[in-house]
This record gives structure tokens, C-alpha cells and sequence, in this order.
């Protein structure tokens, strides 16, 4: 009678970087429901201590710094593991230089990567065919990255050169329906004042965040200031040149019947 072979243990990965990956159909759950139903199809050992997720983390970071990267090195060195499972490549990496030095620690663990985009196939590293065909890949992973990035900086440019809104809320701006940016011009009071009190009376962050709270200042969010609040307004570019002295103010309205 043949002895049934035992099931391999594999550990497995998802990634997700922002809510709009979520809402475009690879979100964590998605990711996660792939990987177990490939881990059954193979018969592969999947305890949920041996899926690693990680959340609002870029691509860039690489895979063993991450939170969840970091604990699943741990795990594969720490335990019998012989397969690392993920939804896409781009999950892992797109970085090469990164690809190319964790598929080397992978390969000396014995470890195989799989991924649910070429339906699941292990990729076999270990050949000159294999490992040119996953730097091909992480290089074009890497290209992606680098033109989302450079598309990123062109739109936000053209939207501070249009003074159309490109970020959370701003403090001393307001925007309307279109998301064009309008000074607010009680608030820019106060970047004028905080501005003074760093760069002219040498105050720290905090001494100034202390100030504004005891005035009962509060934020675009009408929450407390902090020091981080108060470095981030001083020196947005839009308040670089915006001092009182220099800063054209609407006309100061008469009451009627004046």
C-alpha cells in the first residue's frame, strides 16, 4: 500500500497600500480567499497564524521590512515551511534589487514562491530560464512603479499651479464643489501669526501649538494643534510668500447705512 504523502506547510502574503486597491477588487479579503482556495487545491498546510497581512504599505518598502514581511522571514526560518503564497507578484515586490535577494534567501531555505497570476505555477528559481524570467518580471514591476509615481507628482504640480485642491483639507484654504482653492482669510491669519512666531521669535512647534490651544484655536478638523500640525501649515508652500505685509487681503466691507 502506498504511503499517502504528507502535506507540504506554506505560508502566504497580501498587501495592500491604499483603500483604492480595495475598492478596485484586490482587497486583503480577496487576496486571502484566493490564497486558501489555491493552498486546498494543492493541498498545502495554511494555518491562519501563517497568513501575514499587510496594510497601507507601499510597494517600495521591501518585503523583510515590512510589519507582516518581518514576521513571515521570522516563521520561514523558524519552521518547516515550503511554499510562500501570494495573490501577485507585485504583492511582494517591485523592486528588482529586492526580488532578486529575497528569492536568493528563499531559495537557500528551500522554499518556492507561487503566484495566483500565472495560475498559480511555482516559479523555479533555481534555473537561469526561471530566475531571468522573475527579474524580467520585478523590473517591469519596478517601471510601473517608478511611471505611477512620476504621474502622481505631474498631477498633484497641475493641481497646486490651478490652485485646485490635491490633498486633505489645507489649513487657510477653503475649496468649493470643483475643488478650487479659495483663501480663508481667518485662518490665514493665524499662518501669518504662527509663521512669525517660529521664523521671527524663534518658537518651536510645540510652544506655538500650546499657544493656539489656550487661545482656542482649533485645526481645519477642529481638533487640538500638535507640533506636527503646526510644521506641516508653517510650511506648506502655499504659505511661503503669504505673509500679512505682503498678502492682498479682500476689501474690508462697510456696514450698510454707514
Amino acid at each position: 500500500m502506498t504511503e499517502q504523502k504528507q502535506a507540504e506547510t506554506c505560508v502566504a502574503y497580501a498587501r495592500v497600500s491604499s483603500a483604492r486597491q480595495a475598492e478596485e477588487g484586490v482587497s486583503v479579503e480577496a487576496q486571502v480567499r484566493r490564497l486558501k482556495a489555491y493552498a486546498e487545491y494543492r493541498n498545502f498546510l495554511l494555518p491562519d497564524e501563517n497568513i501575514f497581512i499587510d496594510e497601507g504599505v507601499s510597494a517600495g518598502t521591501p518585503l523583510w521590512n515590512r510589519p507582516a514581511g518581518k514576521q513571515m522571514r521570522k516563521q520561514i526560518l523558524c519552521s518547516e515551511v515550503s511554499h510562500l503564497l501570494a495573490y501577485k507578484m507585485d504583492r511582494l515586490f517591485r523592486n528588482t534589487r529586492d526580488c532578486l535577494a529575497c528569492v536568493d534567501e528563499l531559495r537557500e531555505e528551500d522554499v518556492h514562491m507561487h503566484f495566483c497570476e500565472f495560475d498559480g505555477g511555482p516559479m523555479d528559481t533555481t534555473s537561469a530560464t526561471g530566475r531571468m524570467f522573475l527579474t524580467v518580471l520585478a523590473a517591469f514591476g519596478e517601471l510601473e512603479r517608478g511611471l505611477i509615481s512620476e504621474r502622481t507628482k505631474l498631477a498633484i504640480e497641475h493641481l497646486k499651479q490651478n490652485r485646485r485642491r490635491f490633498t486633505y483639507d489645507i489649513y487657510g484654504w477653503d475649496h468649493d464643489e470643483d475643488n478650487n482653492l479659495t483663501p480663508n482669510w481667518e485662518e490665514q491669519k493665524w499662518v501669518d501669526w504662527m509663521r512669525v512666531q517660529h521664523f521671527d521669535n524663534d518658537l518651536s512647534g510645540s510652544e506655538i501649538a500650546r499657544l493656539l490651544n489656550e487661545q482656542g484655536v482649533p485645526t481645519k478638523r477642529g481638533k487640538k494643534w500638535s507640533y506636527t500640525t503646526v510644521l506641516r501649515t508653517i510650511r506648506c508652500e502655499f504659505h511661503k510668500f503669504t505673509l500679512t505685509e505682503s498678502r492682498c487681503y479682500l476689501p474690508k466691507q462697510e456696514p450698510e447705512g454707514s
